[in-house]
């Protein structure tokens, strides 16, 4: 098991703002966990990864997020001291399982985060339907880039006139480790 126990687990209100309704949370320990970056970027679909410095960015839904370091795991808009005790027992189960499979798991050094909205956006129907929920394609690449909409919402992308620009963006996508928030 590469991370075995929590040494320190502080909860707390934003500096900034002290009068959010969110929690934020930090938790330390001895154990290096760098390792299993690239297996848990490619099995979470890590939002920003820097192989560099060794961080990687998880993005959530509803506007949670988690961010690994070597010896330390940030934890960023929980609603209550449940949930943040919920997520980092969430994230180190998930560490430890990837890592124990990692030889079955292909690392992935990308992030979403190098996706561009106009690469997106060119390949779409640009249709402005309106039927995946947005106004316009753009804003509907926009929301898509940042996994908060499914593929599947772009009901002319799945017309067989599109299959080749639909081919072309979900391996676009692909290639970043996309992935829908639900879809975690």
């Amino acid at each position: 098991m590469l991370l075995e126990k929590i040494e320190n687990f502080d909860i707390f209100r934003p500096k900034m703002d002290s009068t959010k309704e969110v929690l934020h949370a930090i938790a330390t320990f001895t154990a290096d966990i760098s390792p299993a970056f690239p297996y848990v970027n490619a099995e979470l679909g890590g939002w920003d990864y820097d192989q560099t410095n060794q961080a990687l960015l998880l993005k959530l839904s509803d506007g949670k997020w988690i961010t690994l370091h070597p010896q330390k795991i940030a934890i960023r808009g929980a609603r209550d001291i449940e949930e943040a005790k919920a997520l980092l027992a969430w994230i180190q189960a998930q560490i430890n399982d990837i890592y124990a499979r990692r030889e079955a798991v292909t690392p992935r050094f990308t992030s979403q985060a190098g996706l561009k909205v106009m690469e997106i956006l060119k390949l779409l129907p640009m249709t402005n339907c309106k039927a995946c929920g947005y106004a316009a394609c753009m804003a509907y690449a926009a929301a898509l880039r940042e996994g908060e909409i499914s593929l599947k919402a772009c009901q002319p992308l799945w017309e067989e006139k599109y299959r080749e620009k639909r081919e072309k963006l979900e391996a676009y996508l692909q290639s970043y480790g996309w992935r829908a928030l639900d879809e975690i």
